[in-house]
């Protein structure tokens, strides 16, 4: 029994000095999550009709974190910076705009000057916005 409690207490010295004596172990900084995104809310003043989906011209969603002015493309959460956003308004050469499509109140990201929807892709990690000659429907 007397030496079950010795070698119980030399395991226990190990212990406490065997990883580096008396030096202080401390832990690995955690990673800060990133925030989660504060998405902006767009609203349709005639109706009332309000949402954060903004679509393309193929109906692809992205939306946009006002916290960090990023657009994010909706199908993998990927964000791109450089889109603030004021009202209905994106990066100063955007306009949020909103019509309808089979019976739905939707919102289209369309170019501020002419008002036709844009092509929005994302592949490789590159953002593209394009031009096209299509109208929002229903408006």
């Amino acid at each position: 029994m007397r030496t079950s409690k010795a070698i119980l207490l030399i395991l226990a010295t190990a212990l406490v000095f065997g990883c580096g004596g008396s030096k202080a172990v401390t832990a690995p900084t955690p990673t800060p999550s990133p925030s989660p995104p504060v998405l902006a809310m767009f609203t349709d003043p005639p109706t009332g009709f309000s949402t954060q989906d903004v679509r393309d011209v193929d109906d692809q969603i992205v939306q946009f974190d006002t916290a960090t002015n990023s657009l994010i493309w909706a199908a993998d959460g990927e964000k791109f910076p450089g889109y603030p956003v004021s009202d209905n308004f994106i990066a100063g050469n955007f306009q949020v705009r909103f019509g309808t499509k089979d019976g739905e109140r939707r919102a289209y990201f369309t170019e501020k000057a002419s008002a036709t929807i844009c092509d929005i892709s994302v592949f490789n990690g590159q953002l593209s916005i394009n031009p096209t000659p299509a109208t929002v429907p229903g408006s």
